[in-house]
Order: structure tokens, then sequence, then C-alpha cells
């Protein structure tokens, strides 16, 4: 872990470092935005989550995972409700429940609770029918595993009558950056638990498969075998790359209250461990560092590129340069213009959200079809049978999987479209334009041969965009897309802000959670049941099911509507200041005497130094960063076996040496650059 701490630092101090000389350039919207992405990059935190259907071993997993000798995540006999239990890393103990309340700002109320609190918040017991209406549970602990930004995340068990399980479990998956998707030496994997599996893989393909429980089975490995078949053909993944790892999460907890090696051996967490450690180890980088370097360098290269042309434009005929200031000053009114007015984008966005709602008023409907044809489907099967409480109950969970996996194909489908709208917007806009070489060459002018400064190639700053649009969508409104999309899930990755938006298809899809239930014990009162009165009872339930799903799907359209449109009005202004700022400098290049040309001249040659150096050291770091997943890290950063000083050594030179060969870089451009061999050359 030693180098990748370092590799943090460095980054952090790279981005600090070009906020600073934006700044010092006098260019504020790249410092804003390099600002933006410094702040994004110390919130960030890689996802552990453990998926499953219920009552498989995910909360005892969690719990030995993390050698805490007191349970955090609850166990029961019961099922546990629809409560998300998030544990980060805290300088001190606090356990903080989220409960819904309309009344409360953002439509939540916090509680400070007691660890020893936590089961009569979270399990069945101690909250039935979750009647504290309690939607997330954020807990931190001075835990050394977490504290390089590992979250741990245990979701509510699929394959229920709770609705809510199923939708509040899927809406985490898309933020996951390792999945544990959790079995048990029970039984095999059943047919609902891969098809959640399989809808899984869509949104995270770095998945490890514990076997929990495989010390109350001595043949839990014709289990493991069976399930790794199954896996293997559902995902059309060869059978050796599906690591299942039987393990007992009771041996583990008992060998840290006991400190029995043996236990510890029995219960064959070290194996596990080391398997998720290095799958961390392995895309730590990509996740929590490539992002932000890629974004504040494309800020980087705007700036560059603004650099190079003034630089150009020093001794060009002076109707040239205004030609170019008009340029920029025509297309700064027209983005003045469209965020005054905006009559066309607003319009097509306008379009675009009624379109939308009309497509997905007709997968709303698909999903009612569907539902109410899985009840003819079992009359037709069942006959008199479907009276059987058996049978009417695995009907409804049917049904619920069918209305939940529904809603998260149309939360999908308007994620996709979105996007898509947005990229065409910003295409026909033409965001992209600005002081650089394609403005220049498309008013024909070329510059002296004997010019020192080049422009960045655009195929690198085409990449770092891309990179950056990953992460600005993704943290478009203070996280609000992926909250509405998500329901809470928007609170536990970018706070109350994201919360208040996703509280909408959330407490939409939970008050679904009594229906189900409350149609099982509605019929379970029938002394003598008839096939009318079960059908006419499940049937009424999907109207109500429905209802409940429209209203929260309609109202998240709208509230994303608001936030696309304000969205784009702050794109637009940062864009206008930007070219302002640009035309700006520019101006003031006409007026400068024939004396003072040669001293701005050394001014820009000066800021392009500076750039070049800060770029090269970008491209090292990212390098740096894509490097970390290829390297094999025997020793993992915490286990229950204490790593050797040897190991602690190697790891500590390893992350010496990436910051050596970050500053002798520094120190060659530097060294290059005053011996006159460097040019403007910026990546």
């Amino acid at each position: 872990m030693a180098e990748f701490l370092e590799l943090m630092n460095q980054t952090q101090k790279i981005i600090s470092q070009s906020a600073s000389l934006a700044k010092q350039m006098g260019a504020s919207s790249s410092e804003e935005a390099i600002l933006g992405q410094l702040e994004m990059l110390k919130k960030k935190e890689l996802m552990l989550v453990a998926v499953g259907e219920a009552k498989r071993g995910k909360s005892s997993a969690l719990n030995a995972f993390l050698n805490e000798k007191d349970p955090l995540f609850p166990v029961d006999i019961n099922l546990c409700t629809n409560v998300v239990t998030i544990v980060r890393y805290g300088e001190r103990e606090s356990v903080e429940a989220y409960i819904e309340d309309p009344k409360a700002e953002n439509g939540c109320r916090v509680e400070k609770i007691a660890r020893e609190q936590i089961a009569d918040y979270v399990s069945e017991k101690g909250n039935p029918n979750n009647y504290r209406q309690v939607k997330l549970l954020n807990i931190r602990v001075p835990n050394q595993l977490l504290k390089e930004g590992v979250v741990f995340v245990d979701t509510p068990g699929v394959g229920s009558l709770n609705i809510e399980h199923a939708e509040t479990t899927y809406g985490f998956l898309p933020y996951a950056d390792v999945m544990l998707f959790v079995s048990d030496a029970d039984s095999g994997l059943t047919q609902s638990e891969l098809n959640f599996l399989k809808r899984g893989y869509k949104y995270c393909k770095n998945i490890l498969f514990p076997l929990t429980k495989k010390d109350l089975n001595e043949n839990y490995n014709v289990i493991l075998e069976d399930n790794r078949e199954k896996i293997s053909r559902t995902l059309n993944m060869p059978a050796e790359d599906v690591q299942i790892i039987a393990v007992s999460s009771m041996a583990k907890l008992r060998y840290l209250k006991s400190g029995s090696k043996t236990m510890l051996m029995n219960s064959n967490f070290p194996a596990l461990e080391e398997a998720v450690w290095s799958s961390i180890l392995k895309h730590r980088g990509e996740v929590l560092l490539l992002p932000f370097l890629a974004a504040a360098k494309s800020e980087m290269i705007k700036l560059a590129d603004n650099v190079a042309a003034q630089y150009q434009m020093l001794d060009a005929n002076e109707n040239v340069v205004q030609r170019l200031i008009s340029e920029l000053n025509a297309k700064t009114a027209v983005l003045d213009d469209l965020q005054a007015k905006g009559a066309e984008w607003r319009a097509k966005l306008s379009l675009f959200f009624a379109t939308l709602q009309n497509d997905v008023s007709g997968a709303r409907q698909q999903i009612a079809a569907d539902a109410k044809e899985l009840v003819d489907s079992a009359s037709a099967q069942l006959g008199g049978r479907i009276c059987s409480e058996a049978n009417y109950t695995k009907l409804i969970s049917d049904i619920n999987e069918k209305i939940s996996c529904g809603v998260i194909d149309i939360r999908d489908d308007i994620s996709s479209k979105i996007d898509a709208q947005v990229d065409e917007l910003e295409r026909q806009l033409d965001f992209g334009i600005g002081v650089n070489e394609d403005i220049l060459n498309k008013m024909g002018y070329v510059p002296a041969k004997d010019f020192e400064v080049t422009f960045p190639p655009k195929k690198k700053m085409d990449t770092a965009i891309n990179w950056g649009r990953k992460i600005s969508m993704n943290t478009m409104g203070g996280g609000t897309i992926g909250s509405v999309m998500g329901g809470f899930v928007g609170f536990c990755l970018g706070g109350p802000a994201g919360m208040m938006l996703g509280v909408q298809l959330g407490s939409g899809i939970g008050g679904l959670v009594g229906g189900a239930k409350g149609c099982v014990d509605a019929l379970t009162q029938h002394d003598q049941l008839d096939v009318h009165t079960v059908i006419h009872a499940v049937t009424n339930y999907i109207s109500v099911a429905m209802s409940g799903v429209n209203t929260s799907i309609s109202n998240v359209i709208a509230e994303l509507r608001i936030v696309v449109n304000a969205s784009f009005e702050e794109e637009l202004k940062s864009r206008s200041k930007s070219l302002r700022d640009q035309a700006s400098q520019l101006q003031k290049n006409i007026s400068m005497t024939a004396g003072e040309i040669p001293k701005k001249r050394a001014v820009l040659k000066e800021q392009s130094t500076e750039l070049a150096k800060k770029l090269d050291r970008f491209d090292l770091l990212e390098q740096a960063a894509v490097n970390l997943g290829g390297q094999a890290e025997a020793a993992m950063p915490f286990t229950a076996v204490k790593r050797t000083a040897a190991a602690d050594k190697v790891h500590a030179a390893d992350g010496k040496n990436t910051a050596d060969k970050i500053d002798a870089a520094d120190e060659r451009n530097t060294a290059e650059s005053d011996s006159g061999k460097r040019t403007y050359a910026f990546l």
C-alpha cells in the first residue's frame, strides 16, 4: 500500500500545483475546474459491495473480514429489512441511522446510535416491517483496513417478498468497484440468484464468490463445483476464472476472540482476504486516481493551447489578431445568448424529456402486463393449488422480482438516453471551441516556422477530455444524476444533496414494502381460500404496486429535467467566461509596444515550460497508476497474520522509487529547458 499512498500524495500535489499555476496565469475558470477535481479526488472511495440472496451469510462474512470482534453488520435468524449498511474509516467510531422524514431537510433526519443498537434499527426482529423507516446506516470506525479509502457495503438480500431489497441492492451495483457475490454451502445457486448475477455483471466485472458456511457441510466441494459450472455458463466465463472461495465466518470470528490459529486455518479467510485485496490493489489506481489525473490534465492542455496561440500571434498582423478576437467574442455572445434565452436547446431538452416520459410509460405498461402474465400462468399451471400459502407466496415474490427488475431496466434506459442526449447537445453547441490550432487553421493563419511553441496533440487531449467526462457526468449536480437513478445511493456517494432527489425513486418503491407482505398476510387470514380470491388479491396488489412505480418514475424524470437544464446553464456560463478571458488576453497583446513584446514572449515561454513540466508529470503519474494493476503484491495490507518487516520495507522502497522517478523527471525537464534542448513538446 505504500506505493499507492505515495501516488495518491503525488496526485493531490500535482493537481493542487496545477490549480495554482492556472491562478497565476489568470485562468480562473481552469483553476475552479481543477480545484473541483481535487475536492472530488479527496472524497472518492473504492466500494466493496456484498450482494446475494437473503440469509446466505453476507453480514457474517463482512464482520469476519473486517476483523471486528464485536460485529458491525447485524446477524439475525430473521430476515433483515431494506437497509443498506455502510462502513467507512473514521478517527472515532460513530453510527448514524438515516430515518425517512418528509418534514426534515432533504427528507431524512439523522439519529446517532451506539453499536449495540444497530440490530434494533436494521433487523426484522428489532425493527419489524421497518416501522422506524430506516433508509441507511452509516458507520465510521477506526479500522486500519478502511483508512486508504476502501468502503464496505452490506446490501439487503434479494429474492424475498420485499421489493425494496432488490431495488436498493441493484441501485448500488453501478458503484461497486469490487463485488462479493455471496452464496452458501447449504444449497446450490438458484435460477433467481443467477439472474441477479447476470444483471450485476453488467455493472461490475470484478466479482469474487465467497461460499459461506463450509463448516456446516462436509461435502461443500460438491456445491462449490456445481456453482462454478453455473456461474461459468451464466457469465460465459472460463470456469478457471471463477474465483469461488469456501469460508467459515464462524471459525474466523472465533479466531478473533480466542486467537486460535487452528480456527483461522479452518476458516480459510486468509485465502479470501488475499483474493479481495489483490483485486482492490489491481483496480485502485484506475478507480481512485486515473479519472482525476486525466480531468485535471485536460485543463492543463487547454491552457497550453491558449499559451501556444498567444505566442504564435505575438508577431501576427493586427488584423489577424482582431479577427481571432472577433471570432471568440462572437462565440461568447452565442453562449451568453444561449444562457440567457436558450430557446433552441431548451426546446430540444423539453422535447427529449416529453419523449422520454412517453417511452417510459410504455415500459411501465409492459411491466404490468408481464406481472399479470405471471398470474395467468400460475393459475393455469397450479389450478386450485395456487391457494396454498407456499404457492401464492412464491407467485407474489416472482411478481416483485419482475417489477423491481423492470424498474431497474427503466432506470438504466433513462440514464443511457440522458447521456446520449447530453453528448448530442454538446456537439451541436460546439462547446470545444477556444484559442487553439483548429481556429487558427480555420482563419488561414500560418505561424512562422522559427517559432518554438507547438500545440499539444489532439488525440491525447480527446482522451483526457473523455476521462474527465466520465466523472463529470457522474457528479453533475452534486451527484444528482446517480442519486436519482439509485434511490438512496446518492447519499452514500454524494451526501445529502444527492439524497434529496434520490428519495423520489426510493420512497416510491419503498411504499410497496408492506404491500407484498400485507397481501400474503391478508390471504393467510382466510379460513377457506378459492382461486378467484387469490387471483383477485394478487391482481389488486399488482395495480397498487404499479401505481407507486408510475408516480415515482414520473417524479424522477421531472427532477432530472431540472437537473440537466441547470447543469447546461452552469456549463454555458463556464465556457463563456473562459472564452472571454482568452479574448481579453489577446486584446492586451495588441496594445503592447514593440519593446513590451519580447518581455511578453519571455513570460509565455516560461509559462509554456511550466505547463510542459506539469503535463509530463501527469503522464508519469497516469502510467504509474496503470502499472499498479499489473503488480503482483504478495503481501496483503492488513490480514489476520501480521506482515513481515521485510515486506514493509519492500513496499516502502517501491513507493520511494515511484516518487524518485517523478522527481527525477522534473529535474530532467528543468535541465533540458535551461540548456535549450527542450522545446514546447507537451506530451
